[in-house]
């Protein structure tokens, strides 16, 4: 892993209105995110062109598990200190970034150390610990079922986020004061950049991560950030 740090090109989104730019892990390689496959449909030829494209989508689950196994093992092995690093030169390049100074309200995921996600520890402190004159709105998720239904909740400070049942730091329904916090479904205004996670899933599963939070039908306001490993 001697590669220089270099940020990868940015690329037009299909169907989005807004550019998205990937970080990637090892020195912030510069990889090409896997195409998205739309989910199989009946063609007019029924159930015979069904049925191939059901298979063809197995074949790609199954190339998905085996890089994910790949990757989850590059990650276990990889040098702490390396990583550190990389998660310190990651967050310099987002909070440096001019999407991400021009930005007033957002979506972050809060990092595991235990998945081995980009870290954002210094993103988020910086977020919250701003003036609030110029403070930015954050919303993180919280997960709601076993089925990884979340909702994005509002928070104003780190002492709003409690450990869940996996001790992941997640926003609590209500706030100190005993209300509801805002769900950033119900915002009055659009959010305008996601950050979120990727470690060992290609990009369009992470558009299935937004629709589990309910989010997916305004990805067109977004500008959107993927941290990966």
């Amino acid at each position: 892993m001697t590669n220089p740090w270099t940020v990868a090109t940015s690329a037009t989104a299909v169907g989005l209105s807004s550019t998205r730019f990937f970080f990637t892990r090892s020195a912030i390689l510069r990889r090409q995110p896997s195409p998205c496959y739309g989910v199989a449909t009946m063609s007019a030829t029924g159930e015979q062109n069904f049925s191939s494209d059901a298979a063809h989508l197995e074949t790609i689950f199954k190339q998905k598990k085996a890089l994910r196994s790949v990757v989850k093992r590059d990650l276990k092995s990889m040098d702490p200190t390396l990583r550190s690093q990389e998660d310190e030169a990651i967050q310099r390049i987002v909070m440096e970034a001019p999407w991400f100074k021009a930005c007033k309200r957002l979506c972050a995921y809060i990092s595991c150390s235990a998945l081995r996600e980009v870290d954002t520890t210094r993103i988020l402190s910086h977020i919250l610990g701003s003036h609030s004159e110029m403070q930015k709105k954050l919303f993180v998720p919280r997960v709601e079922d076993r089925n990884r239904n979340m909702r994005m909740l509002h928070i104003s400070s780190t002492n709003d986020l409690i450990a869940n049942s996996m001790d992941i730091l997640e926003p609590a329904p209500v706030d100190a004061d005993g209300n509801e916090r805002e769900d950033v479904l119900f915002a009055n205004e659009p959010v305008d950049l996601f950050l979120l996670p990727v470690t060992t899933t290609p990009f369009c599963q992470d558009i299935k991560s937004l629709q589990w939070s309910g989010i997916g039908s305004n990805l067109s306001k977004l500008h959107f950030v993927t941290q990966c490993r």
